[in-house]
């Protein structure tokens, strides 16, 4: 019951100063990580960009690629990447096999005899992946566990605090108040479940701590103008973001400054509603400019997807392309070179979008080089077959040169 009667007391946006804190919480104005997630996308269409395409990679440098993540620390990019890489691995060990078996019927094998082994790059590449996942696994457990641990740090300050509450007024009270609140702050992340109930709690500690030591009513002035003071610094910072360089890094600012302004504590209720609107109005003016940025990138992966959707029908026809003319396979190669010069020169495409279309342009890519080798390969067998045959009549003219038999 008593923590029903705080949640409540700490839901609406008066008393004391609770009100503002708990505004900030709940996250009032769009939401600060979108353009995070949109700029990651686009850096990461960026960096696959510069791989092109990882179905022209050999078995071994896909293990390659996955070795290199094992490095990494960052675990969002390392899932991406096994999504895309692990499909187009697997269609070549499916293929492998399917020669194999070809082989070994070909050879007079039994097919229900035939039993394939994986080559030692399959297995590195599966324990690869397996190593990648536990890793990955780990690390967001251990997240779970620390946020698990911070729930109970902040529970037993929650208790704590209602002691110092229902004791006796003094200054000794005050000063643990004080440092609790101190504490509270320096305990970091919780679940987010428990977010919403744990702050109320919290603010309704804080409002009924003050509202029945009415002995420190002067303290608890001047505590919520050095708050006051406080916030103002933080409003400051954030009219400031504007104007920074990159708008990424103003909103990653902006969420730090909103995790600091909810920390601090209530300021005088003249006071409160103009504090909050003007730290919110500096607020709103970076996510504003964050929205035009994120359309704008929309634009622009828009415009590179129409252009890269055109290229992909223009390459379409090489993948059929055949000739017995040296001449117009090398015409058609150096056609091909500038569709493939004009895709590496757009930019990033939504990424919903680009592995389909990746796959459809460097699928007709492939095909006209595998054609091309083809043709190159029966010409130099045609050339070689040539070559033996006149060599085979020049020794006999060399031998009818010597001969003495005319009459044949």
């Amino acid at each position: 019951m008593e923590n029903d009667k705080e949640v409540n007391q700490a839901s609406g946006l008066g008393g004391n100063g609770s009100g503002a804190a708990f505004m900030v919480m709940e996250g009032k104005g769009p939401e600060p990580d979108l353009v995070g997630e949109v700029l990651a996308d686009h850096d990461a269409d960026q960096e696959d960009h510069a791989i092109t395409d990882f179905s022209l990679l050999s078995k071994k440098e896909m293990l390659e690629v996955l070795k290199e993540l094992v490095k990494s620390e960052d675990f969002k990019k390392p899932d991406s990447i096994i999504k895309e890489l692990k499909p187009l691995y697997d269609e070549i060990r499916t293929n492998e096999k399917a020669e194999a078996l070809v082989k070994f019927k070909s050879e007079g094998g039994n097919e229900d005899d035939f039993e394939y082994r994986y080559d030692e790059t399959d297995h590195h590449f599966d324990a690869t992946i397996k190593l990648l996942r536990e890793k990955r696994n780990q690390f967001y457990k251990s997240i779970e566990e620390k946020k698990s641990e911070n729930l109970r740090k902040k529970n037993e300050i929650l208790e704590q605090l209602r002691v110092v509450m229902e004791g006796e007024d003094s200054p000794n009270s005050f000063h643990k108040f004080k440092d609790l609140q101190h504490q509270w702050k320096l305990v970091g992340p919780v679940p987010m479940s428990n977010l919403k109930t744990l702050w109320a709690n919290y603010n309704a500690l804080i409002d009924r701590f003050y509202d029945h030591r009415s002995i420190y009513f002067e303290l608890k002035e001047l505590d919520r103008k050095k708050n006051l003071e406080t916030k103002l610094e933080l409003c400051n910072k954030a009219e400031k973001l504007f104007e920074a360089a990159t708008i990424k890094n103003a909103v990653y600012e902006l969420n730090e400054l909103h995790n600091e302004f909810r920390h601090i504590g209530p300021v005088p209720k003249e006071d409160q509603e103009n504090v909050w609107q003007r730290f919110k109005k500096a607020s709103d003016e970076v996510y504003a400019k964050r929205d035009a940025l994120v359309a704008e990138l929309h634009l622009e992966l828009k415009k590179n997807l129409e252009a890269k959707s055109q290229l992909g029908v223009d390459i379409a026809e090489f993948a059929a392309f055949a000739s017995d003319r040296i001449k117009d396979w090398n015409e058609k190669t150096k056609a091909i070179l500038e569709l493939q010069k004009n895709w590496d020169g757009i930019g990033a495409m939504p990424h919903t979008k680009a592995k389909d279309l990746n796959k459809k342009f460097w699928s007709s890519f492939k095909s006209f080089f595998h054609n091309k080798s083809l043709f190159f390969k029966k010409l130099d067998e045609q050339r070689s077959n040539n070559l033996a045959a006149k060599q085979e009549l020049v020794q006999r003219a060399l031998q009818l040169k010597s001969s003495e038999d005319w009459a044949h």
